[in-house]
């Protein structure tokens, strides 16, 4: 069988002993490793998905490097020879790992803390890792080594990241489109006074709440409004607008409202319409999305 790339040597005898042997069951498979002598801590470091490292307790140098550091983070033994954990974190963490690694040089033998930090990897840049170091004592209770181990959580941690910001900019949304409605509201107020008054003065009146409204920026408003909107819901509305296209812009908004949240309360306020109205408003929507009056319209908003 043809070496895979990347595969430690105890895996590939492993692999080889399992091609010429077929079917076999749990103790058979025991009395195999048993009688072959295969080294099963190097087994479990070529395949581990952690980077498992022993460092020199004064200067933090590696001494051993697991196979899985080449697979997970590019680097060979030769290539982290000389070399030390503050190599390869980057510069603003410094700080957080010299604490983490300081306790186990002078032998903390407490629960080691997990960090989470950013290495330089050799081929990808720097990347989320988690981990540990913890001191490897001798007999009489001095530290022989340090060990560390690390696991990649790039994907989760920009997930992390990613769910963060959504949940910022869904409160932002929120409050924009409160302050917004209350915008609009007040132009409204202004424009049925002015109604009211003499037509003399009317004219000049008029002309100052256009000022207003362009200091105001309704529209950028609601524009600024949509973009932060799609970042958080990107597909939200191509779907609306393709499978019901008879939605208004006022039934938009209202279902888009609801995506990001509101209370019915919440709505109520900012559309200016009572909850029995609402409910009404409601009832009308879920006829124009060919849903029955029994089925619950925010969960049905809630899985577009």
């Amino acid at each position: 069988m043809e070496e895979t790339k990347g595969q430690g040597k105890e895996t590939e005898r492993l692999l080889r002993l399992l091609e010429e042997e077929q079917n076999l069951d749990g103790e058979a498979l025991s009395r195999l490793l048993a009688l072959q002598k295969l080294d099963k801590l190097k087994l479990i470091a070529e395949n581990t998905m952690d980077v498992v490292c022993l460092h020199h307790p004064s200067d933090g140098q590696y001494l051993y490097a697991s196979p899985s550091t080449e697979r997970i983070m590019g680097y060979t033994s030769d290539d982290l020879k000389g070399k030390v954990p503050f190599d390869f974190i980057h510069p603003e963490q410094y700080s957080k790992l010299l604490k983490n690694v300081s306790n186990s040089s002078v032998g903390f033998s407490s629960m080691p803390e997990k960090l989470e930090l950013k290495f330089r990897t050799k081929h990808h840049g720097y990347q989320w890792f988690e981990g540990y170091t913890k001191p490897i004592f001798d007999k009489k209770g001095n530290v022989l080594l340090v060990l560390s181990c690390t696991r990649n959580i790039q994907d989760r941690k920009l997930a992390e990241l990613e769910r963060k910001e959504k949940e910022i900019i869904q409160q932002n949304l929120l409050l924009s489109s409160i302050l917004f409605e209350k915008k609009k509201h007040i132009i409204k107020k202004i424009e049925h006074r002015i109604l009211e008054v003499e037509p003399d003065t009317r004219k000049e009146l008029s002309s100052i709440l256009c000022h207003i409204q362009e200091t105001m920026n309704l529209d950028e408003d609601w524009e600024d409004f949509m973009m932060h909107y799609k970042k958080v819901h990107p597909d939200f509305y191509s779907k609306l607008s393709t499978h019901y296209p008879n939605l208004s812009q006022k039934d938009m908004k209202h279902l888009a409202f609801i995506k990001i949240g509101m209370t019915s309360s919440d709505v109520s306020r900012i559309m200016m319409v009572k909850k029995e109205s609402l409910r009404v408003i409601r009832n009308r929507l879920k006829k124009k999305l060919g849903l029955s009056v029994s089925e619950d319209l925010i969960s049905f908003v809630q899985r577009l």
